[in-house]
This record gives structure tokens, C-alpha cells and sequence, in this order.
């Protein structure tokens, strides 16, 4: 009952602090978006209101990026107020040793990155798709748009296959002023297929031409050609089973890019930087985690400490944890490395530093 006491005092103590930076860097972030959207005013569309409406659709995502940094300053000033008022020392009189009074702080970061997750997973992406449409009618126009359109699309759909679409719509299963090219060994293009549509055909389950004309290159200068209102198209994929997006990867939910890591595997296209990505997302629990208990021994090394202190100590470990982790994306995302070993890395390699670090304060 004493140990269920004080777990819920530190618990409770962790959300002051945690709510306070949240809020400043929430208002900061809410702020400097909003004030860079209103030089978009001068369009002759745009209101403030578009620009406050565009600033609260974003604004869950920025959210979610700041969290880990705020659980690492709640974390911080819990312990260090803890230790500047003698409760921490009054504790360890008590029994208690320092990993039993680090676990109710890491049981909230755990209930953060868990809210923060099923944001990411369900909040965010709907809302960045609400973003986008005033974006792109109200902000900075652009004629005819359609968010269920994705304009000027490139896809490998076999080794030797190319397929440019116009405009695409999953949605209802078609695509519009496509061109299928087909290649010999040595690259040179030996069958094209341009039609007006291509459609996605329910009873036969495969893509068919429309309105097309099918051209055959029999040499350097000869070509046939060969007109048809319907014909078969070489792809069986589904449309849902189609990624085309051209939405920023760190932006999109596990699923979404799982099905993109999918898609690319049955077209034969590297799947590297969707995968890294994906895997970061993955590791985002433990690097929370992980980033929290790499400066929570921080707290104890004083007696003393301002609120300013902790919050550039909580800045400066977040910016060398984030630019590292930052630094593996990137390597992962090219293919210079495993995206498992890009993505989970870091995980790993400051698990050890946490090790050490609570080893050598003999925690």
C-alpha cells in the first residue's frame, strides 16, 4: 500500500511539467505555422479562417511530434524536484532504490507513446488528407483539384513495364490517358499501349484498356499500330493494393505504409525507405523510452536545479538523440543499410548507453 502511495504521488507529479512544456512548444509550433500559412492571404481566396482552419488540421501532428521531447522534460523535473526537496533522498532511506522510483515516470511516457501511436495510427492521417484539400482550394489553389486524383503517375508494374497514367483514381478504379511501354532485354522499347482509360474490371479481377491504340516496334523505323475499344491489360493488381500516394512516407500510418512495402514488392520496386520508415515507427515506444531514461540520471547528479536547466538539458538530448536517429534514416532510406538495422540502430546503441550510464551511477 506505502509502495502504491508514493508510485502514484511520482506519477502524478510527472503530468505538471509534462502539460506545461507541451503547451509551450504546442503554442510555439501553432504560432510560427500559423503566422508562415497567412502570407498565402494575398491570393484573393484566402481568409484567416482558412489559415486557422488549415493550422488546427496540422496541429495533432505537430502534436505528436513534440511528445517525446515533452515526456523527456516532464521526466527531468519530476526527479530533479524530487531531489532539490529531499523526497528523493527521504525515499531511498525508505527502500526504495532508484529503478523502482523511475517506473511510474515510465509508466506515463508508456501511456504518452501509446496515445501518441494510435494518433499517428488513426488521427493524424485523416485530418493531413483535410489539410491538404484547403491547402490546396483555399490556400494555394490549384485548378480542378481533386484530393481523390493522383495526378501524373509512374509505375513499374513488371521487370521490363512501365506504366504512366495521367490521373489515377483508386478510389473508383481508374485511370485516365495511360501508356503501357514494354521493353526488350536491351531496353529499347518494343510494344506501347496508349489508351484513353484504363479500368478495373470486377468479374474478369484485372485491369482492361479502353479507346487505345496498341503500336509494335518491329525495328529501328518500322512500327504496326492496331486500334481497340477493349483489351486486357497485363496487371491483375488490385487498385486496393495499390500505393501511389505521393504523401511524405513519416507521414503515413504502419498500414498504409505497409501496404506501399507490398505493392513495390509485387512491381519488383525498392521498398528501402518505406520499410525504414516503418520501422522507425515501430521503435518510436522504446526510443521514447529509451531518450527519457538517458536523461532522467540527470536529474539525480545535482542537488539543484532551474526549470531552465532541465529544459535546455531536455533540448540538447532530444536534438542529439533525434539527429542520429535522423542521420540512420536517412542511410536506411537509400539502401545503404538494412532498414531493420537503420530503423531499431539506434534503439540498440543507446539501450547500451542507458546501460552503462545507470551502471556507472550505480543505479
Amino acid at each position: 500500500m506505502h509502495t502504491q502511495l508514493i508510485y502514484k504521488y511520482i506519477a502524478k507529479k510527472f503530468w505538471g511539467p509534462f502539460c506545461f512544456a507541451l503547451g509551450v512548444f504546442a503554442a510555439l509550433v501553432m504560432l510560427g505555422d500559423t503566422f508562415e500559412k497567412m502570407k498565402n492571404l494575398s491570393n484573393g481566396v484566402a481568409t484567416i479562417w482558412d489559415v486557422l482552419t488549415y493550422s488546427l488540421l496540422t496541429f495533432p501532428n505537430w502534436l505528436t511530434t513534440i511528445m517525446p521531447v515533452a515526456c523527456l522534460l516532464g521526466s527531468i523535473s519530476v526527479i530533479s524536484e524530487m531531489v532539490s526537496n529531499g523526497e528523493w533522498t527521504a525515499c531511498i532511506a525508505g527502500g526504495f532504490s532508484p529503478r523502482q522510483l523511475f517506473k511510474p515516470v515510465i509508466a506515463c511516457i508508456l501511456t504518452v507513446v501509446g496515445l501518441t501511436m494510435l494518433m499517428q495510427e488513426f488521427i493524424v492521417p485523416p485530418l493531413l488528407a483535410k489539410a491538404d484539400t484547403v491547402f490546396y482550394t483555399r490556400l494555394k489553389p490549384i485548378p480542378n483539384y481533386n484530393q481523390a486524383l493522383e495526378p501524373n503517375v509512374i509505375i513499374k508494374v513488371a521487370p521490363t513495364q512501365m506504366l504512366f497514367a495521367k490521373a489515377v483514381d483508386l478510389g473508383n478504379g481508374t485511370m485516365t490517358k495511360v501508356s503501357l511501354d514494354t521493353y526488350n532485354d536491351a531496353w529499347d522499347i518494343a510494344e506501347q499501349i496508349v489508351a484513353e482509360q484504363m479500368v478495373w474490371n470486377k468479374e474478369a479481377n484485372r485491369w482492361m484498356f479502353t479507346n487505345g491504340l496498341l503500336r509494335t516496334f518491329t525495328g529501328p523505323t518500322n512500327t504496326s499500330e492496331e486500334r481497340f475499344e477493349l483489351k486486357d491489360a497485363p496487371i491483375s493488381i488490385r487498385p486496393n493494393q495499390m500505393s501511389i500516394s505521393q504523401v511524405e512516407e513519416k507521414l503515413m500510418s504502419i498500414r498504409d505504409l505497409t501496404k506501399r512495402i507490398n505493392f513495390h514488392k509485387q512491381t519488383g520496386i525498392s521498398f528501402y525507405s518505406a520499410e525504414t520508415t516503418r520501422q522507425s515507427k515501430f521503435a518510436t515506444p522504446f526510443v521514447t523510452v529509451i531518450m527519457c531514461l538517458l536523461g532522467m540520471p540527470f536529474a539525480i547528479s545535482s542537488r539543484r536545479k532551474s526549470k531552465i536547466l532541465n529544459i535546455i538539458a531536455s533540448m540538447v538530448i532530444a536534438f542529439a538523440f533525434w539527429s542520429f536517429i535522423s542521420m540512420c534514416t536517412a542511410v536506411g532510406v537509400n539502401g545503404y543499410v538494412n532498414p531493420f538495422v537503420a530503423g531499431w540502430g539506434p534503439v540498440l546503441f543507446f539501450a547500451v548507453v542507458v546501460f552503462f550510464e545507470f551502471k556507472w551511477m550505480r543505479l
